[in-house]
């Protein structure tokens, strides 16, 4: 049997880190409610370039600080797996699966969102043995994606993948998906179609919405028109990563393309049908109306 206590090194379940992007001027964490000692480890990422990296103490909590003048999160990604790998490597602490921590997750700065709850969703993620998850959106935030709002009497609901505005992963997954972060700035594309398709290949499928845990998102959301410096727009890098997810799964694990799954992701969602358009029109309708009447 395994034994584990507060003064066992952690060898076998390593401390979450939970990222929250800055902009490096501001109050870090300034829509993280410190209501509660943090049951994970603080990053705080300045996305301007404008502080120093390194230890701090902010808040009076202490966290660490990477700082890299970025375009866009994808980025975000990049540096924080390369801080990882790089701590792992300075320790020189080998395992199957690397060093890494249990849950990685990155949140965005205008997520409103408490220090209890994120403690509470990686509570829940361990009960339900989670591999992706993310709360849900409260009804009152700009939004991309209807399903991720928040739907109340249950805990969470199973789903093919989260977007990434307050997604945590397994450090082992997220770590297993370093080599895309490379060349890829906006991050479209690793939510939908990369981090789903190394899921499936590790058999690290369980992906939930936590509806127990609810965040509510501060800021507009951005179209994905810009053209960043490596002359893509975002739905060009979304391209791009879905076709390297579909050459991995060829690759690797070509009978999945025969699975619901491969149809749902690949198939289905990416080739609607004018009575599909029409119903994904018809349901933003109604769910206008019903948010004005409630």
């Amino acid at each position: 049997m395994t034994v584990f206590s507060e003064d066992r090194p952690r060898d076998a379940v390593r401390r979450p880190a939970v990222l929250v992007s800055w902009d490096g001027e501001s109050l870090p964490l300034a829509l993280v409610h410190q209501d509660a000692p943090p049951e994970f480890d603080w990053i705080l990422f300045d996305y301007t370039g404008r502080q120093a990296s390194g230890a701090r103490t902010l808040r009076g909590q202490p966290m660490t600080v990477l700082a890299a003048k970025t375009e866009c999160k994808g980025e975000i990604f990049k540096h924080l797996s390369d801080h990882l790998a790089a701590t792992a490597e300075a320790v020189e602490a080998v395992e199957a699966d690397g060093p890494w921590p249990e849950y990685v997750g990155i949140i965005d700065d205008d997520i409103l969102i408490s220090v209890a709850q994120i403690n509470t969703a990686l509570h829940l993620a361990r009960c339900e043995r989670l591999d992706v998850f993310s709360p849900s959106l409260s009804h009152d935030s700009p939004y991309s994606h209807q399903w991720m709002r928040h739907q109340p009497n249950r805990i969470y609901r199973e789903v093919d993948w989260v977007e990434v505005m307050m997604p945590f992963y397994r450090g082992d997954l997220f770590m297993a998906a370093r080599a895309y972060y490379q060349d890829n700035i906006s991050s479209w594309g690793l939510d939908r179609f990369l981090i789903p398709a190394l899921q499936q290949l590790r058999g690290q499928t369980r992906t939930a919405l936590l509806d127990a845990v609810m965040a509510s998102h501060r800021r507009p959301v951005t179209s994905g028109g810009k053209v960043y410096r490596n002359g893509r727009t975002a739905w060009q890098e979304r391209q791009i990563l879905r076709q390297a997810s579909l050459a991995l799964i060829a690759r690797e694990a070509p009978a999945l393309r025969e699975s619901p799954w491969y149809h749902r992701t690949f198939v289905q969602r990416e080739t609607p049908n004018k009575w599909i358009r029409w119903k994904r029109r018809a349901a933003r309708v109604v769910a206008a109306w019903l948010d004005e009447s409630s």
